[in-house]
């Protein structure tokens, strides 16, 4: 009997008050720990609005829970669940834990991500500053040779007269 780590994530819908929720949530729990889980984690993520309506629902109660629990009562777990009339969804996925050293790897990978895109934004920096100065030559010389023109022009008619 292997046991493996999981994550729950059910939805309580909002026709239920904050005292009517309490007791439903410890009995998801209770349904955990009666097929052999732990549970490690518990967390509310309070009210929050659907996608879409739900059985005629647009709110809900959100909560998450970790637990430990054997790989043979997942699939009683989950029919137990899809009966559960108080529970409108819920969707169980299996969550990998991580040693300190993934942990620390994983770190290391966001800060050299970090500093990639710090060193991206420094040179398109440089490449618009770049690019402004060689607008501003550009402008400049066009002035310089509008002037140019100008005088020639200019000599011309006093030529022609």
């Amino acid at each position: 009997m292997r046991i493996e780590h999981y994550e729950i994530l059910y939805i309580l819908p909002m026709s239920y008050t904050t005292e009517e929720v309490k007791p439903i949530t410890q009995k998801v729990a209770e349904l955990i720990k009666t097929n052999g889980g732990t549970i490690a984690k518990e967390q509310d993520l309070d009210k929050q609005k659907f996608a879409y309506p739900i059985k005629n629902q647009s709110h809900g109660y959100y909560f998450v829970y970790e637990f430990d629990l054997p790989t043979d009562k997942l699939a009683a777990l989950n029919r137990i669940l899809q009966l559960t009339s108080e529970v409108l969804r819920f969707i169980v996925v299996k969550k990998q834990i991580k040693s300190a050293e993934q942990i620390k790897e994983a770190a290391r990978i966001q800060e050299k991500i970090a500093k990639k895109k710090e060193k991206a934004m420094v040179e398109e920096a440089k490449v618009e500053k770049v690019s402004k100065e060689k607008e501003k030559e550009k402008t400049k010389i066009s002035l310089e040779d509008l002037d140019k023109k100008l005088d020639e022009i200019l000599d011309d008619t006093k030529e022609m007269l």
